[in-house]
C-alpha cells in the first residue's frame, strides 16, 4: 500500500505546483497598430482573430495616407503629396500555437510563431501642380508639363514568417519578415499634351505606384480586445 501511495503523492505534487503557476489569458482577438507606416504619413490599424486552438488566426487591416501639399508654388513632378485608402487581408498558420510560457523569474508570457500568406490593394490620387521637365528629341528643346491629375491603384500577394510575444502582460509585439509581388497601375494628365509614355521615373518600395517584387518586415503592436 506505502508503495502505491508514494507514486500517487508525487503526481498529486507535480500537479499542485502546476497550479501555482501564473498564466495569461489567451485573447480571442487583438487591436493592432503598425508603427513604420508613420515614416511615410500613413495610418495602419486593423485586428487579428483568433481560432479556439490559438492555431489560426484571420487579419484585416486598413490603412490610409495623406501627404498634405498647402503650398501654392509649384513643386518638381517626383515630390509626392498622396492621398488615398487601402487593405490588407491575411492568414495565419501557427506552427508554434499561441500559448503560456514563464520567464526563469516565473513570469508569465504568451508566445506564438507563425507563416501567413496575404493579399492588399490601395487606391491613392496625386493632385497638385507639379511641374514636368524633359526634352523634345527632335528640337533638343526643354519641354514643361503641369500635371494637374495622377491616379494610381495598386494590387499584391505575398507571405511572411513572424513572431508574437507578450511584453509587461498587456502589449503584444509582432515581428514578421517576408515578401511578395506588387503590381500597380497609373494614370496621368495634364494641362498640356505631354507624352508620358516618353518619360520614365523610379518608384522606391514606398511608393504607391512600385511595381514588382517587394519584401515585407516590419513590426506590429496590440492590445487584447
Amino acid at each position: 500500500m506505502r508503495v502505491l501511495l508514494l507514486p500517487l503523492l508525487l503526481l498529486l505534487s507535480v500537479h499542485a505546483i502546476c497550479q501555482d503557476q501564473p498564466t495569461l489569458p489567451l485573447p480571442r482577438a487583438l487591436f493592432k497598430v503598425a508603427p513604420q507606416n508613420f515614416a511615410v504619413n500613413s495610418l495602419k490599424i486593423g485586428t487579428e482573430i483568433f481560432n479556439k486552438s490559438r492555431t489560426k488566426s484571420y487579419s484585416l487591416f486598413v490603412y490610409g495616407r495623406f501627404d498634405g501639399n498647402n503650398s501654392t508654388q509649384p513643386y518638381y513632378y517626383g515630390d509626392d503629396f498622396y492621398k488615398g485608402l487601402g487593405g490588407e487581408f491575411q492568414y495565419r498558420k501557427y506552427i508554434s500555437p499561441l500559448q503560456n510560457y514563464t520567464t526563469r523569474k516565473g513570469k508569465p508570457f504568451l508566445q506564438g510563431i507563425y507563416v501567413s500568406g496575404y493579399l492588399q490593394a490601395a487606391s491613392y490620387k496625386n493632385e497638385g501642380d507639379f511641374i514636368y521637365y524633359s526634352y523634345d528629341p527632335a528640337t533638343g528643346q526643354q519641354v514643361n508639363a503641369v500635371v494637374v491629375n495622377e491616379s494610381i491603384s495598386n494590387w499584391g500577394t505575398g507571405f511572411t514568417i513572424g513572431f508574437h510575444r507578450t511584453l509587461w502582460s498587456v502589449l503584444y509585439i509582432d515581428a514578421y519578415i517576408g515578401g511578395g509581388i506588387q503590381w500597380s497601375d497609373v494614370i496621368r494628365m495634364s494641362t498640356t499634351n505631354f507624352n508620358f509614355d516618353n518619360y520614365s521615373s523610379y518608384s522606391g518600395i514606398t511608393d504607391p505606384a512600385y511595381q514588382g517584387i517587394m519584401p515585407k518586415f516590419g513590426l506590429q503592436l496590440g492590445i487584447a480586445l
